[in-house]
């Protein structure tokens, strides 16, 4: 099976990361966004969704949203740098406006209950997963769980997978997986999060649960994992039609 370049694309395939520190009050929120998801059963890389900042038209929290987008702005180049320690911790030395860069955990400590706190705690997951972090990065995935954007929430059980399955628990990843499969809309996608889960039931022994979903992909919309779904049918000794 050919390693999965974009989980949730919306524009180009293989593209690169994006955060805008631009805000569109003109709408209600906006949630602009490309995946970089590259994950592999048994193999686990760069996990992230960059998202651009979500901006709610809330009195009560808008204060918080904009902080948090500030933030998320700042520590945008040490992300992208690949720096994940430094983006993880902040950088204490480099002012902007007067105000030191935080990093991704002070974002979520300190505005974890905003949109964008559950964004930045999304980048935490990703840049903890970079590190070879997976334990402590379940702790972050789990609080973008809580964020209303679906596109979020899909990412974080992605990330969530990808942990479980890096600690070899392949029952709770094939579950994360399934989970997300059931809250996309897109046919590819929801396919392909299928197969993952399929497999990692199938590595988990749990044969009856890997048969019922190659067997969804096999009568689902997209054709694109046809080939895979067969070929786990046949390693379960089960009948392919």
């Amino acid at each position: 099976m050919s390693k999965p370049e974009d989980m949730l694309t919306v524009k180009d395939e293989d593209s690169g990361m994006l955060l805008r520190p631009d805000i569109d009050l003109a709408n209600k929120k906006s949630n602009d966004f490309k995946n970089i998801f590259k994950i592999g059963i048994g193999v686990t890389v760069i996990i992230i969704i960059l998202v651009v900042a979500v901006v709610f038209y809330n009195k009560a929290n808008y204060e918080n949203e904009q902080n948090a987008s500030a933030a998320l702005s700042r520590i945008r180049v040490i992300f992208e740098s690949g720096d994940y320690t430094k983006a993880l911790n902040g950088d204490a030395t480099k002012l902007i406006r007067d105000t030191p860069v935080l990093g991704l955990k002070e974002i979520v400590n300190q505005y974890g209950n905003a949109e964008n706190g559950r964004v930045a705690a999304l980048y935490a997951g990703n840049a903890l997963v970079s590190i070879k972090k997976h334990s402590e990065a379940l702790e972050y995935f789990d609080k973008s769980l809580n964020s209303s954007s679906k596109e979020v929430v899909i990412s974080a059980l992605i990330g969530l997978a990808v942990c479980k399955e890096n600690q070899n628990d392949y029952k709770g990843s094939a579950e994360y997986y399934e989970r997300a499969s059931q809250q996309s809309t897109q046919p590819t996608t929801k396919d392909k999060l299928r197969l993952y889960a399929a497999m990692s039931f199938e590595k988990a022994g749990i044969k009856e649960k890997a048969e019922v979903l190659f067997r969804d992909i096999l009568s689902g919309e997209s054709s694109e994992f046809i080939s895979e779904s067969k070929s786990g049918l046949t390693r379960l000794g089960m009948i392919v039609e």
